[in-house]
């Protein structure tokens, strides 16, 4: 059994399908070879600016480094670098950033930068399928951000979590935390966060199988990237569904939602996406039997990924080139055809095991080990004289990717080892028996059955009705607490409502018991205005009175003074002998 090597991406909705992918085209302007070439060689010139900008952007950083002071700001240049350095695959160089942001943090008590370097330690050992350690630095990186109170880093750092239980096979709890995740996205209001999570849990179900559920997601995602106009998490959105419909092997449809990626990739200059594209493009045409084609695009990918640097990339490009060779060769009715590409095969999984070995990659290590195992087999099967040797090669091989796959808690990994396992017994029992060696073959039929039964047992530990049970759960819990927030929501919406209205009647009373004072200081003001005019009515009529009174006894008093006048005159008038009368009698005398 043939196993994809596999490779995703952290943090993010792409799920890059170890460059291993679906098929049948759009077959328009990509049948055309000079076309293709043409664009091949733009987007590769395109990437080389790309590549630049990024190799200028470290130097830039390090220039920074050799001159910063022990503070914040030179934990958040280390841990930059490092994820530079995890980006272009320098995962010992990145480590060893991560480390020194670790250290200077803890001197200066700088917690979020420490946690982000715990993330960052996280993500290089999830490449390297070190899925314990990885875990042990993300919970480390959660415990630092929930005491920060860090709510955008607890969302990523529980969706990083999330990853690697998905990597493990271990679903359940992949989805409690991708739920989680989605849930404190979803409190955030973080739309682009929200879309994240929505297509890692859409990955999760595409792993499960449950393909309805899988697109359910992965659309939900789209449409929010459409929405904020995210190129990059459309394109990741469609190459996903693009591997659903390739796993469902609808290649029309996976091969036009994988260019449609593709050609988005290439308007953005992302490599990583560009280079998944391509293989997956490539897994397509592979599993329609048309192997040019198949060839010509892994080969596209692994020039893009040489040329950039990017050796994970190779490790998986190299991994499906042997594939492709790999099954070519089964299908082949030549042995001379056939033993020139079984030999192929065998160069491109060594160059691809190589890598991976150089990455510390444990998880490729695995596959890779695996994938040479049960070429063996099939050589062995091909060709009865070297079937001896090839038999025992490849159980040498399998033995050692089912120690590691099992060292790294890989259960897909170890179910479909044990099978492959199990076939190759059961040809080493069939083979003894054709020798008459019953006893030997006996023994090899036995262990065959107990490769079986621990296939059966890691499969049923995948998918079994607990695990089921557990991952319905995870769901029902996260619709429960999104109804629960929801209706939550509504409530404070009523009792603000609620208090609101109750605000407004008070400030009405309050408003309508101030215009009732009001109006009562007024008519106290009225009343008392009144009160004083009244009075002071009452002083002047009075005083009017008295005037009056003071008149008419002047008055009174005047005729008086006249009318005692008028009397003293007539008097006098009476009383007074006038001069004429006196001159008379005074001449009389004198006539005397």
């Amino acid at each position: 059994m043939i196993i994809n090597p596999r490779r995703k991406a952290l943090g993010a909705s792409l799920n890059p399908k170890n460059l291993t992918v679906v098929a049948q085209a759009n077959n328009n302007s990509f049948l055309d070879s000079c076309a293709k070439s043409l664009l091949i060689v733009l987007v590769i010139f395109f990437l080389q600016f790309s590549l630049y900008g990024q190799q200028n952007k470290v130097d830039s950083l390090k220039n920074i480094l050799r001159t910063a002071k022990e503070d914040t700001n030179k934990v958040n240049t280390l841990n930059k670098l490092g994820r530079e350095m995890e980006l272009s695959g320098d995962y010992e160089k990145g480590i060893n950033y991560a480390k020194e942001a670790i250290q200077l943090g803890e001197k200066i008590n700088y917690k979020k930068g420490i946690a982000a370097a715990y993330k960052s330690h996280g993500n290089i050992n999830i490449y390297q399928g070190n899925y314990a350690e990885a875990l042990k630095y993300y919970f480390a990186s959660l415990k630092l951000s929930e005491e920060l109170n860090d709510k955008i880093g607890i969302a990523k750092t529980l969706s990083n979590i999330g990853s690697v239980y998905r990597e493990q096979s271990d679903y359940p709890k992949a989805l409690d935390y991708s739920f989680k995740a989605l849930k404190m996205a979803e409190e955030l209001g973080n739309k682009n966060g929200i879309a994240i999570k929505l297509g890692n849990i859409g990955n999760i179900y595409a792993e499960l199988a449950d393909y309805p559920k899988a697109l359910d997601y992965y659309f939900k995602a789209l449409k929010i990237d459409e929405e904020l106009g995210d190129k990059s998490g459309i394109a990741s959105g469609l190459g996903n569904i693009g591997i659903v419909y390739d796993d469902q092997a609808d290649y029309p449809k996976a091969l036009d939602y994988y260019f449609k990626a593709l050609k988005m990739m290439e308007e953005l200059g992302n490599k990583h996406g560009i280079a998944i594209n391509l293989g997956n493009i490539g897994s397509v045409y592979r599993n329609q039997a048309d192997y040019p084609k198949a060839l010509d695009y892994d080969f596209k990918a692994l020039k893009l990924a040489e040329e950039l640097g990017l050796k994970q990339l190779q490790a998986t490009a190299l991994g499906n080139i042997a594939i492709v060779y790999d099954v070519q060769a089964a299908a082949s009715a030549e042995a001379k055809a056939r033993a020139e590409l079984f030999t192929k095969a065998l160069h491109y999984y060594f160059k691809a095991l190589k890598i991976d070995e150089e990455q510390g990659d444990k998880n490729g290590i695995a596959i890779n080990l695996g994938n040479i195992g049960s070429l063996y087999i099939t050589i062995g099967n091909a060709d009865r004289s070297v079937s001896t040797k090839k038999y025992k090669e490849a159980e040498e091989y399998l033995n050692k990717a089912l120690a590691l796959s099992k060292e790294i808690g890989a259960l897909a990994c170890q179910r479909d080892f044990e099978k492959t396992y199990s076939v190759l017994d059961s040809v080493l029992s069939k083979k003894e028996v054709g020798l008459g060696n019953f006893a030997l073959a006996i023994k090899y039929s036995e262990a065959s059955i107990e490769h079986y039964k621990k296939y059966i047992a890691a499969r049923d530990s995948i998918a079994n009705d607990e695990n089921t049970k557990k991952q319905t759960r995870a769901e029902m819990n996260f619709e429960f607490d999104k109804k629960e927030t929801i209706a939550k929501e509504e409530q404070e919406k009523k009792d603000a409502l609620a208090a609101a209205e109750t605000k407004k009647q008070r400030i009405v009373l309050i408003l309508v018991s101030c215009f009732l004072v009001l109006v009562i200081v007024l008519a106290f003001i009225i009343f008392r205005s009144l009160r004083i005019n009244q009075h002071k009515n009452k002083i002047i009529s009075h005083q009017k009175e008295v005037v009056e009174k003071q008149k008419e006894f002047v008055e009174e008093k005047q005729k008086e003074i006249l009318d005692s006048i008028h009397y003293a005159k007539r008097i006098q008038t009476a009383l007074i002998t006038s001069e004429k009368y006196i001159a008379r009698h005074l001449a009389r005398h004198r006539e005397f």
